[in-house]
């Protein structure tokens, strides 16, 4: 486990049964054929009350997330900007190479397919009406790697990752565009690859598209609690006036895929909310 800006990030290791042994390290430069490094899917981390923990699962979780939701309105408390977390499953495809001796039998000596990883590629399309469109910011393109720690990924090996695929930058811009085109959402695809070395060459999994929907405050509307309906976006509750709060986002970052609620702690002189948390944390004592 490791910490980073106040969040926990798991990364663990499950060995599984080799798949196969590739003949030919050529397969690693096929663009978007087999190479040998995949991304299998978007782990799923519960819904509601059973997403308590940001730990993500080293094994193909049952579920898997097939397309995100995120709320550039909501204002992460530890770091005060949206952003969205990808969460995924990494798999070495590649089996063991045995090495042989002139003999031609097994020598003790056995020689892996070990990847080293390195970083994931994220390039970013968003769709626009006829007519319209998009370009990101020049200090804050569209496509760019989010490096690792360097990490061993052995033969028939699995991990998983916490990866910012739509940085807090890209958020700005997003809502930027909103508030320029008087829109409230837009399509965005996430093509990601996940990079390494395989001895002295680089490897790349084939491309995995991932579908997010960007929105203003759609993530703080449509509680089915009928006591919360009246804090539905643009409106806020006070921390002071909630004693429960069953809305509290996704484990890892309150700003995508699930409901949250969020409460103002603080006021100017005229009223105005100067300071928002996400998720609330009720203070109020009274029903």
């Amino acid at each position: 486990m490791r910490t980073s800006n106040g969040r926990t990030i798991g990364r663990v290791v499950a060995l599984i049964t080799p798949v196969g042994v590739f003949l030919s390290l050529a397969a690693c430069v096929v663009d978007d054929g087999p190479t040998g490094l995949l991304i299998v899917q978007d782990q799923w981390l519960g819904a509601g009350a059973a997403a308590t923990s940001c730990s993500v699962p080293a094994t193909a979780t049952p579920q898997r997330r097939i397309q995100g939701i995120l709320d550039v309105a909501v204002l992460d408390q530890a770091s005060h900007t949206p952003h969205y977390l990808f969460y995924p499953l990494v798999q070495n495809l590649l089996g063991p190479l045995t090495g042989m001796v002139a003999s031609g039998s097994t020598s003790d000596v056995e020689e892996k397919h070990n990847i080293l990883m390195t970083a994931f590629h994220v390039k970013l399309d968003v769709a626009t009406d006829a007519g319209a469109s998009f370009t990101w910011d020049p200090a804050c393109p569209g496509e760019f790697d989010v490096p690792l720690e360097t990490f061993r990924l052995e033969p028939g090996g699995s991990m998983s990752e916490i990866v910012e695929i739509i940085r807090s930058c890209n958020a700005a811009t997003l809502f930027q565009y909103f508030q320029d085109q008087a829109l409230s959402s837009v399509a965005i695809t996430a093509t990601i690859r996940a990079k390494g070395h395989l001895g002295s060459a680089g490897i790349s999994s084939p491309p995995f598209k991932f579908p997010v929907h960007a929105c203003v405050g759609c993530l703080q509307t449509g509680y089915p609690d009928s006591k919360a309906t009246r804090f539905d976006f643009p409106a806020i509750a006070k921390c002071s006036d909630l004693t429960v709060n069953p809305y509290t986002g996704d484990p890892c970052n309150p700003a995508q895929d699930q409901l949250v609620l969020c409460c103002a702690t603080d006021y100017d002189a005229g009223g105005q909310v100067t300071s928002v948390q996400c998720p609330a944390v009720p203070t109020g004592t009274a029903p």
